[in-house]
């Protein structure tokens, strides 16, 4: 029996759109593939989201990595937190869910000053029952700590939850505690995947 529904932010409950948010800034195509491999596509983007290192520190790593496009980077950097937007299905599926009697709870990489500045437009986390966000606790997904601290925070049965997302590699993470896990890849894999464990909801 599930008792428990775990969901992500990016890509889940809300559209994490970076590649169209730099694709916005019309950059010839040579600036435009540098930004995106010293910013987005850096393993230094994972550590924003664990929050050990202050964003400074991390940027002027970023910046390292790309030569000369410092202050472009920094511009496009201050601004990305508008890459991600609540998706308009979200608050509805988790009031319900929440209505249902089920526990409903994030588990997502996040960036503090990024997470900071979207948390007012993120109606859904008003039917939450917790949040484990990776740059409060130091920790990122795939690695099994953050998973640790979800479990034991709110005493989670894993047999009994959940966990959507919207990569591969946090799921198998989460299937190694024997949580039950569910791949997004837009609302219908959603439904489709709560119907799998006996879970309707009104449309």
């Amino acid at each position: 029996m599930i008792h428990t529904l775990i969901f992500d932010i990016g890509n889940v409950l809300a559209d994490f759109n970076w590649r169209g948010y730099l694709a916005g800034w019309k950059l010839p195509k040579e600036e435009h593939e540098i930004v995106e491999q010293a910013l987005f596509m850096s393993p230094m983007w994972k550590e924003v989201d664990r929050g050990a290192c202050p964003d400074e520190e991390l940027l002027n790593l970023i910046c390292k990595k790309a030569p000369g496009y410092e202050e472009l980077i920094r511009r496009i950097y201050a601004g990305a937190g508008v890459a991600v937007q609540e998706y308009a299905y979200a608050p509805g599926m988790l009031k319900q869910l929440k209505e249902m009697g089920y526990g409903v709870y994030i588990l997502s990489n996040y960036g503090k000053a990024f997470y900071e500045e979207r948390k007012p437009y993120f109606h859904f986390l008003e039917y939450t029952d917790g949040q484990v966000i990776s740059y409060q606790e130091k920790q990122v997904k795939p690695e099994p700590e953050i998973y640790e601290t979800l479990l034991s925070r709110y005493q989670i049965c894993p047999e009994e939850s959940v966990f959507f997302d919207d990569l591969r590699a946090n799921l198998e993470a989460a299937e190694e505690f024997g949580i039950h896990t569910v791949q997004v890849t837009g609302y219908e894999s959603i439904l489709e995947g709560l119907g799998r464990f006996g879970i309707r909801l009104e449309l």
